[in-house]
């Protein structure tokens, strides 16, 4: 229905469509568009236009286009069972086994900022990661797996993991654009979230495993917000959602909160964002809010080298007991709270390949006592085609892993139940765009 929405209002938009480019992770920082993928050698269109289908969809601004991601990580303690490496859920794989993350195809169109115009986009998943970016509705009831109601919930460990391979639709929205000034654009239905450096979508991060911050954010929201850029410097997102990861059905009757985006882009190489998201999120409670502020920096140092710093702070005010998860013992706290910070480091070594680097301290209430979790994340981004029309949607990307915690939290797959304080990981990704 979304994809026959989507077509059907492209008839109200004139044939060409002009992009306006934004900075990176400006207004919409988890949207990777396949402009930004190389949409002229996109071999899916390359394909549809052998056969006199490309053109048509182009006329009306449309384009279709996916990925596929499939990887391997490796944990020096695990022994390769079905149970996940802890913790995650995007860091869990099931220990030494191949994982098909996800096969993503998407139908989008543009809007032009420049006059009335109407686009959107409607993402289709399948594979693993599917199972962990479920909202309410959509294959989620809204807790994790021990349904305790306490801050792991938002950590996400063990939600939504069997079957493994899983469908989700993590986004179907309408895009109008209102000609008022630099372009107005309003948006509704289901998007991804505004929040966080890294993104579901593997295109627009520098690694295969994720940060703890972001998996202590919402990934998908659904209602309706308004993106305006006032001049080259200054733009601004904000809107109304259902909440963290709500889709067709609400854990607190029909409450609300509020998410925004203030970005200050000083020059070409500077970037400020403040991201920010306030509501009732809890299970059955409207009278606590839940408020994060997530502040992001972005200094492109030379053409060669790029600095990401994020940080990350989470009030809850519902998160003042809880049972704990390993003891079960009833917890009491003052607050809720889950804060942290991570700074990535990128250097373009040539066509082939791009170094990274990643890291990261988070803390949370995972039990009686508060939990400090440290990363230090190293890979490269290998290109083996850079120049070929198809062989540049491919890459791989291997990584080095090393987890410390103040408390035992990372298991070795089940054998004898035992947990340790730190975790090493191996880890290897291929991605292909389509």
């Amino acid at each position: 229905m979304a994809v026959a929405g989507l077509l059907a209002t492209c008839g109200f938009a004139a044939a060409e469509t002009t992009e306006v480019k934004t900075p990176a992770l400006s207004l919409e920082p988890t949207v990777v568009t396949a402009q930004d993928a190389g949409a002229p050698s996109a071999p899916l269109m390359m394909a549809l236009d052998k056969i006199g289908a490309a053109k048509p969809l182009q006329d009306y601004g449309l384009n279709i286009y996916g990925w596929v991601e499939m990887g391997y990580t490796y944990n020096h303690r695990h022994a390769g069972s079905h149970e996940p490496i802890a913790p995650g859920p995007f860091n869990h794989e099931v220990g030494n086994h191949l994982m098909i993350n996800q096969i993503v195809l998407r139908f989008e169109r543009l809007v032009d900022s420049k006059k009335w115009d109407v686009g959107g986009l409607v993402e289709l998943m399948y594979g693993s990661d599917a199972g962990r970016i479920h909202s309410t509705g959509l294959g989620w009831n809204g807790t994790d797996a021990t349904d305790d109601g306490s801050p792991a919930d938002e950590f996400r460990t063990f939600a939504n993991f069997h079957p493994i391979m899983q469908f989700d639709i993590p986004q179907a929205y309408i895009d109008v654009n209102i000609p008022v000034g630099n372009g107005l654009k309003i948006r509704t239905g289901k998007f991804v979230t505004l929040l966080g450096y890294e993104t579901i979508d593997p295109r627009g991060n520098a690694f295969y495993s994720h940060s703890y911050l972001f998996s202590a954010i919402p990934f998908t929201h659904t209602g309706v917000m308004a993106f305006y850029s006032f001049n080259d410097q200054w733009s601004a997102a904000l809107g109304v959602t259902r909440g963290w990861d709500i889709a067709t059905e609400d854990t607190n009757g029909c409450a609300i909160d509020v998410l925004g985006q203030i970005a200050y882009v000083p020059n070409k190489t500077m970037s400020f964002y403040l991201n920010f998201i306030s509501g009732p999120e809890s299970f059955g409670d409207t009278s606590h809010y839940r408020t994060a502020i997530n502040p992001i920096f972005v200094w492109q140092v030379t053409d060669k080298a790029k600095l990401g710093v994020e940080g990350l702070y989470v009030y809850d005010g519902s998160f003042q007991s809880f049972n704990d998860s390993f003891t079960g013992v009833r917890v009491s706290h003052a607050y809720g709270d889950v804060w942290g910070g991570a700074v990535y480091g990128q250097y373009v070594i040539n066509d082939f390949v791009t170094a990274n680097v990643r890291l990261e301290k988070a803390h949370t209430y995972l039990t009686a006592s508060t939990t400090n979790f440290y990363e230090a994340t190293l890979g490269v981004t290998v290109k083996p085609l850079p120049k070929d029309p198809i062989g540049q949607n491919l890459s791989f990307r291997p990584e080095v892993r090393y987890d410390y915690s103040e408390d035992h939290v990372f298991n070795n797959g089940g054998l004898n139940n035992r947990t340790f304080k730190d975790q090493l990981t191996f880890a290897c990704d291929m991605i292909f765009t389509f």
